[in-house]
């Protein structure tokens, strides 16, 4: 940790308030100017348990929710030992090293020795004044909280009004409690030694989840249908709760299976739709996504990964899904593997997702993860502006038209139903040039054959298309790390601090999983070290590179459901780079 960024974690328990509360503090810092980026840890449950909300910001850049704290503000017991108890390590962070501020109410814990400084405010005493609403308290400690970093008050005081819809009794009861815990902190304890560098221009603060479905609408979507599943939910419930402001046609199906077909349906209509779930609702797509691709109908799924197999961990991350995205439905088809390592470019990369499933006729599959979809990040402004591709649509007067023409690029002039002249068949069987089934009383294999090829052609198409790799500090590098998704952040911190001890390492980042870019082979040719760093327990892209360009690496994995830490990611490279 560094001078200019602070750390806070805001630990208690599910039903407790504490997303609400970190996603304001998030807030309170990007309306300050500083750059942010949240980490939410959260159970199953609705109520009880233990869940904390970590927000990181600096006047710099940063990439992850870093290592350790600053400040613990908690809102039970359990929380104080958990999180300054430094023999624990609750989700990978070191121990705090700074003020624990709790309820004056809480007593009986154990404390730690160590650069703890507890600080009791009467959390619940000063809410109690206001109103007999027992969460009031987190507004208190939210305002001690702001007291002590030395925030504006009138920041934290609009946030607030903003969160309880503007003005009103309960309004002015937090904004009261909040201004009271604010001045109790200030007085009793004092303000941070730590003077972050607030500034007037205020920053977006932006879901991974949200991005994408904000990208989408962008892009020309139209209409969207879905079956909740986190962590896929919250792209979902972005697009649901703005559907009207943004046009969009937003339908919550009664499964998967539904979901998928009627997005399929809509494409093939000539709409552009799309679909999204988690490992598990993909389960369910998979016959669905090869039907696309027989068809020949574009389709977009977001995939948000979370723990597997089964139900697994419903609410932590990982990246266990590119295997079965890869063999998603039976046989040969095309189709193309996209993941954004980060929100902002979720936003941007979404368009190409759509783009490149109507200019090829194929299903994209758009790979995040609970870490991405869920924590919030500061973005610069975003463009608006997106050039929106839908491919070769055919037109009325075509003459003998063919909808599934054997072209020399594979993809063939598609038809919006009901446009004259241009009747033909759909049919998930194999086909002719014109739609007829080729299997049904005799099978023509060179028919087959054909119809094949062409399909295939189209990822051939796309190669061509696929921009260069990604890459961090790669020039002089005398080994790199590979990575792909959301481990972006924690894995540049971790070459940072490498580069800092003298260590030549640089990062490929790879966002086309599938077809891959061939410039990978260039990149790694010459290294000392090729490392994977992966969220999954096999090293599931590494297994699709090696067999790919037989290219020798070393592995380095993270699959307790939580992400990457910098720190330790860090140590775990230089133990390799010293053998």
């Amino acid at each position: 940790m560094s001078d200019k960024e602070i750390i806070i974690r805001i630990a208690g328990a599910a039903g407790d308030g504490v997303q609400s509360a970190g996603l304001m503090m998030a807030k309170v810092f990007s309306r300050n100017g500083l750059h942010a980026s949240t980490y939410n840890y959260y159970q199953s449950i609705i109520r009880g348990g233990q869940s904390w909300y970590q927000i990181r910001a600096s006047s710099d850049k940063v990439k992850s929710q870093g290592d350790g704290l600053d400040i613990l503000v908690t809102l039970n017991k359990d929380g104080i030992e958990r999180h300054t108890n430094p023999e624990i390590n609750e989700g990978g962070a070191s121990s705090l090293n700074g003020i624990a501020i709790y309820d004056k109410a809480l007593t009986g814990f154990k404390q730690f020795s160590g650069n703890v400084k507890y600080c009791p405010v009467p959390l619940a005493e000063i809410g109690q004044k206001y109103s007999k609403n027992p969460l009031l308290k987190n507004t208190v400690a939210l305002g001690a909280l702001c007291g002590h970093i030395s925030v504006d008050f009138e920041i934290l005081a609009d946030i607030i009004r903003d969160q309880f819809g503007g003005k009103g009794e309960i309004v002015e009861q937090n904004v009261n409690a909040a201004k009271e815990g604010y001045d109790y902190f200030v007085n009793t304890y004092g303000r941070s030694e730590k003077k972050l560098q607030y500034k007037k221009e205020s920053k977006y603060l932006l879901a991974g989840g949200d991005s994408a479905g904000l990208g989408a609408v962008r892009a020309g979507l139209k209409a969207f249908f879905g079956y909740p599943m986190t962590p896929a939910s919250s792209f979902l419930h972005f697009l649901a709760q703005h559907s009207k402001s943004l046009d969009v046609f937003v339908k919550v199906t009664e499964d998967e299976i539904s979901a998928i077909n009627m997005a399929i349906g809509a494409n093939y209509a000539g709409v552009r739709a799309m679909t999204g779930t988690s490992g598990g609702g993909f389960a369910l797509m998979t016959e669905a996504v090869g039907m696309s691709g027989m068809m020949e109908v574009p389709l977009v799924v977001y995939e948000a990964q979370r723990a597997g197999p089964s139900t697994g961990l419903p609410t932590k991350t990982e990246q266990g899904d590119l295997l079965q995205m890869l063999g998603a439905s039976q046989g040969d088809f095309p189709k193309v593997i996209l993941a954004p390592r980060n929100v902002e470019e979720a936003y941007y990369m979404m368009s190409d997702a759509l783009n490149i499933a109507d200019e090829y006729q194929l299903p994209v599959l758009f790979l995040t993860d609970l870490y991405l979809a869920e924590h919030y990040e500061t973005v610069d402004k975003l463009e608006t502006d997106f050039e929106i591709k839908r491919g070769k649509i055919a037109k009325e007067g075509m003459e003998n038209y063919r909808r599934y023409e054997f072209t020399e690029d594979g993809v063939s002039f598609r038809a919006i139903p009901g446009t004259p002249g241009l009747m033909h068949n759909e049919d998930s069987d194999e086909h002719d040039e014109r739609g007829d089934v080729v299997s049904d009383a005799v099978t023509d294999p060179y028919v087959r054959k054909l119809a094949m090829e062409k399909r295939m052609k189209k990822i051939e198409e796309y190669i061509k298309s696929i921009p260069p790799t990604p890459t961090y500090l790669i020039k002089d590098a005398e080994s790199v790390i590979i990575q792909w998704g959301s481990t972006q952040g924690p894995v540049e911190e971790a070459v940072d601090i490498l580069r800092n001890k003298g260590l030549k390492v640089g990062v490929i980042e790879m966002t086309h999983l599938y077809p891959m870019n061939k410039d990978i082979a260039e990149l790694v040719k010459g290294k000392k070290h090729v490392i994977f760093v992966e969220n999954n327990y096999t090293g599931q892209l590494r297994r699709l590179v090696m067999s790919e360009f037989g290219i020798s690496s070393e592995l380095i994995v993270k699959y307790d459901g939580e992400s990457f830490y910098p720190q330790k990611l860090s140590e775990e490279i230089e133990a390799i780079l010293r053998r």
